[in-house]
């Protein structure tokens, strides 16, 4: 998906100050480092691997917050991905990235209960849980930065950015005429995420935003190998 919108997106003191008082978002969810931690601590986030059908699996290990101890995780508990703390200030291109990869992640999410629901197949309900793990992954870094979450108070299927609501609109008119066009449209919206999150590494130099999307990019590739699988 084309992240070429430039609006700015404004800091949110609110929104940061919230952020940091959640601690967990659920089991096998991301931890979000609290407004007491020292500031040079990794936030820690577990995200899980996906398997061959876009399931979550994997074992993985991460440091607790004070960077002592390892723990290991199961089947959805998945890999732990130690997120830098922010080292610098976003740019206004880097934060309207961010904000759209946040909207992206919540898209190919309800797009794929939706289009599970018409078709049922494993691969839709794996990987539309991948994604609500990759969505949170992008909403720490949001409120790590002290930006504002573009998802707070959505409703499935509408989406705040015209591009992102006609991609929405056209792929799941497609999916709906057959589970083969499902698969296909599955197919097309993983490769637009990979090239779309190469691109965003490619403009960033933030060490944190780089290690969550080359991630989301890998977990986009094995989502792509298993749609591709027909």
């Amino acid at each position: 998906m084309r992240t070429d919108s430039r609006k700015t997106i404004r800091r949110s003191v609110t929104a940061v100050a919230a952020a940091g008082a959640l601690a967990f978002a659920g089991a096998g969810g991301y931890a979000l480092a609290g407004t007491d931690w020292p500031a040079q601590e990794a936030r820690i986030a577990t995200v899980a691997d996906q398997g061959p059908n876009g399931g979550l699996q994997g074992r993985g290990n991460g440091h607790g917050h004070q960077g002592q101890g390892q723990g290991q995780g199961q089947g959805q508990q998945g890999q732990a991905l130690a997120v830098p703390a922010p080292v610098g200030t976003l740019s206004a291109e880097e934060a309207e990235t961010l904000s759209m990869m946040r909207e992206e992640e919540r898209l190919a999410h309800d797009l794929y209960v939706a289009l599970g629901e018409a078709w049922p197949d494993r691969r839709f309900d794996n990987i539309s849980a991948a994604e609500t793990k990759h969505g949170d992954a992008v909403a720490t870094l949001l409120a790590n930065h002290g930006l504002p979450d573009p998802t707070a108070g959505s409703t499935p299927g509408v989406y705040a950015y015209p591009e992102l609501q006609a991609l929405y609109d056209g792929w799941l008119e497609r999916g709906l005429t057959s589970k083969s066009e499902a698969l296909a449209v599955g197919a097309e919206l993983e490769r637009r995420d990979v090239a779309d999150l190469g691109a965003a590494m490619a403009a960033t130099d933030q060490p944190d935003l780089d290690a969550v999307y080359d991630h989301l990019r890998a977990g986009s590739e094995n989502h792509l190998r298993a749609f591709e699988r027909g």
